[in-house]
Order: C-alpha cells, then structure tokens, then sequence
C-alpha cells in the first residue's frame, strides 16, 4: 500500500476549487490565553491533513476552529477568518447546527451514548426530526458499511453499543459523524487509546474515506502522520511553522524547527 502520495501538489499551488477549507489570519483567545496566532493554511479537500505538534501547541483549538466548537469556552474570542464553500463560518450569521452537520468531529476516546447501536448512529439524524423508519434504517446501514463495521454488527444493531470493543466503538463515532454526510471530518487524536490493530483498522478506514470526505487529524503520533497523511502541518506554540506535503515535511523540511522536532531534539 501506498504510504502517501508524492505527487501531490504544494497547497498554495491548488486552485480555489481543490481547497476545502481556507483558513485565512485565524487568532484564538481561551481563558485569556493566545492559543493560536494568525493561522493561514489551506487545507485541500479529499485528502488526509495531518497536524503536529507538543500538547499545549494548539492543534485540538485548531481543530474545534473548524466547526466553532471554541465556543463552547465561556472566555472565548476568535478573529480571522475560515472560508468553506464560499462562506466565512465565523460571520455572525453563520448556521452553526449546519455547520456541524458539514463538519464532523471524532474524539480521542469514543464516547457511544448509553443506548443502542442503531440509535447512536442515527442520533444526529434524529436531532434534525429525520424520523422516517426506511431512511433510518438505509441511513444507519450506510454509515456502518462506509466506517468498515457493518458486518460485524448487521445482527446487533439493537443490543446496547457499550458491549462493542475500543476499536469497534470508535469506528461507531465514525459511522454516527458520516451519517450527518459530512464534507468534512476532524479526527482529534482518533487511534491514541487503541492497540496496534485496531489503529490499522482506522488507518485503513481514513484512506478509504477521503475518496469522498475531507479528512483532518490531529496526532501526535509523528510514524502514522508520516504512514497516512497527504499532507501534514507542524505548529509551535500556536504558531504555524510549516505545512506542506507530508513525504516533503518528513523528508526535507524547509524550517529548522520542524526538523529539530520530527527528529526529537524537542517534544
């Protein structure tokens, strides 16, 4: 298998139709804190982006940027500006519920809500008062065959989704963001508390997935940033230092400071 693609073109080579997401000036205040300082990146759309970084560096604010989750923060204050389709998602009159439904998000840890596992993968579709049993149903198959774990539930879709191991669980998150059909979906850290095996089970999913999502990851886990992504972002103490190709980073990057933290002088 391929690890990732050479050929891949610089980001700030790609035209306006082959970005999906355009991140322009971000800044982030929480708590009083700069978390992230004037962001400027562009993201290119059915691909893997990976980002890297310390912890504390920024990468899951950065994250949350993409579908507003910053707000969640009492003390919060974001200025620039994030394009997707044509649209700046922090103008004030921004759809945020449609936002999200755009732009899924998997945690660090699965977190299946105490119920069924039809009803976890059908949860959002439910929220929208999409409650038409057939359109459930071919919903909820959709999402489980796209997040590789239909057939090892299609017979128990109705017993209780905590019976499902860490790595079944977390393809279960995966499977109830792409029944939303979202453009685009925020891995944060989505392999860290899983083994060897069910990481390949993921890795292999995410490959399958950006045919036709959007995919981008935070990790700290520099050999799988290295093994799956198209891309890969290095930040700094909220500080963009590099982005771009991931062979590119990884082999020959352009900045001192990515090389002293991809070969572990620091971090």
């Amino acid at each position: 298998m391929k690890l990732f693609n050479t050929k891949r073109a610089s980001p700030n080579k790609l035209s306006a139709d082959q970005i999906a997401v355009d991140i322009d000036g971000l800044s982030v205040r929480l708590n009083q804190k700069k978390v992230l300082k004037k962001i400027s990146m562009r993201i290119p759309a059915f691909s893997i982006t990976s980002v890297i970084g310390q912890s504390g560096c920024g990468k899951t604010t950065l994250l949350n940027a993409m579908n507003r989750m910053n707000e969640i923060v009492p003390e919060h204050q974001t200025t620039g500006q994030i394009w997707m389709d044509g649209r700046d998602i922090n103008h004030r009159r921004e759809n945020v519920s449609r936002l999200r439904t755009n732009v899924g998000m998997v945690f660090q840890r699965p977190n299946p809500f105490p119920m069924s596992i039809y009803e976890n993968v059908c949860f959002g579709l439910k929220l929208q008062n999409k409650n038409n049993r057939r359109q459930l149903d071919d919903a909820v198959e959709r999402a489980l065959i796209n997040a590789a774990l239909w057939d090892e539930v299609k017979d128990r879709l109705h017993e209780p989704a905590g019976i499902l191991s860490g790595g079944q669980q977390q393809r279960l998150m995966i499977a109830r963001a792409l029944a939303l059909k979202p453009q685009i979906l925020l891995l944060d850290e989505p392999t860290s508390a899983l083994d060897p095996l069910a990481t390949l089970f993921i890795e292999e999913l995410m490959q399958s997935l950006k045919k036709h999502t959007t995919i981008v990851m935070v990790t700290h886990n520099m050999q799988q940033a290295a093994r799956i992504s198209d891309y890969t972002a290095f930040i700094h103490k909220g500080e963009l230092v590099e982005f771009t190709n991931s062979d590119k980073l990884f082999t020959n990057p352009k900045r001192k400071q990515t090389e002293d933290y991809i070969t572990g002088r620091y971090g």
